[in-house]
């Protein structure tokens, strides 16, 4: 099973999947996120909201899917372990399935001493793996965490983000095969620069079959300028190779950083295995995003209308 879109699959020739992040703001109005949104609609197939990024807090990712579908998108929820423990968990995810939303993303949360509250109490009531396996029950058998039989289950597709650096590639498909072994349909790597090495983690992947039971995609940053490189980096586990940030530094041009984004993506495609690109626009690229869908060759067979997406 892949992200569950309602149009059922990705509009592009291959059913290559295009995905964006989109960034919840740090105040109570939903305009900026949805019309952010709106200029994402015929780009993407879908958004993914992030919760609290990089440990600010924002916006509910519950409260912006439910805009975000009013204006025809199909959205992603973000649920990080770092802020909520178990019942404000399943309270979230009852939510999702009320307004209609159908796909989430697990994951553990950039420390809190990275953002805006670094004294904030983290939470990590339960790990990635064991939300997995929650979830999936909710979904298989319609149980809550607890066990309680609910009168109909959710219809959710799980998420999970993956790192492809730090450890022996042996360890880090370990793990992703246990999250497949335990429910998770599509994966997103952390953000990519380095094509060997994303080479050496997908062919692991695929001696163990996890291509063809899970949709992989692979995560790109658009990157402005040289400047936006310092920025970057600054995020724990993004590594970004200095032949990257001497090209920007020495272009004229403002939209290197988009060549950039849509070579790595060009090359990321003829890997087998990987099935779709998530696009992070970090550090206020947002407006850059359509630029690489376009740049790359990864416009949809016919526009999406409004509602397309909706299920």
């Amino acid at each position: 099973m892949t992200i569950n879109l309602g149009h059922g699959s990705s509009m592009r020739p291959d059913n290559f999947l295009v995905t964006a992040e989109l960034i919840p703001p740090r105040n109570w109005n939903p305009r900026p996120l949805v019309e952010q949104a709106v200029r994402y609609r015929g780009y993407v197939d879908a958004v993914d909201l992030s919760d609290n990024l990089l440990a600010i807090a924002r916006l509910s990712p519950v409260v912006g899917a439910f805009f975000v579908r009013q204006v025809g998108v199909e959205p992603i929820v973000q649920i990080n372990l770092r802020d909520r423990n178990r019942m404000g968990i399943q309270s979230d995810l009852l939510g999702l399935a009320a307004i209609g939303v159908k796909n989430i993303t697990i994951l553990g949360g950039y420390p809190a001493k990275v953002g805006t509250e670094p004294n904030a109490k983290e939470v990590y009531d339960l790990e990635t793996m064991e939300l997995v396996r929650y979830v999936r029950k909710m979904v298989d058998e319609g149980k809550l965490f607890d066990g309680t039989q609910m009168e109909e289950a959710p219809n959710f597709t799980i998420g999970t983000v993956e790192n492809i650096a730090g450890k022996p590639i042996k360890e880090l498909i370990d793990r992703l095969e246990s999250k497949v072994d335990n429910g998770t349909n599509f994966v997103r790597t952390q953000l990519v620069f380095d094509i060997d090495l994303i080479e050496e983690w997908m062919a692991e992947a695929r001696r163990r079959g996890l291509h063809e039971r899970a949709t992989i995609m692979a995560s790109v940053l658009p990157l402005r300028n040289a400047d936006h490189v310092n920025t970057a980096l600054k995020i724990p586990g993004i590594v970004i190779p200095e032949s990257f940030h001497a090209r920007l530094a020495a272009s004229e041009s403002k939209d290197e950083g988009i060549a950039i984004a849509a070579e790595l993506i060009t090359q990321l495609r003829s890997i087998e295995g990987i099935k779709g690109i998530h696009i992070r626009p970090i550090g206020g690229a947002e407006d850059s995003v359509n630029n690489v869908v376009k740049a790359a060759g990864l416009m949809p067979i016919t526009p999406l209308s409004i509602g397309a997406l909706g299920a």
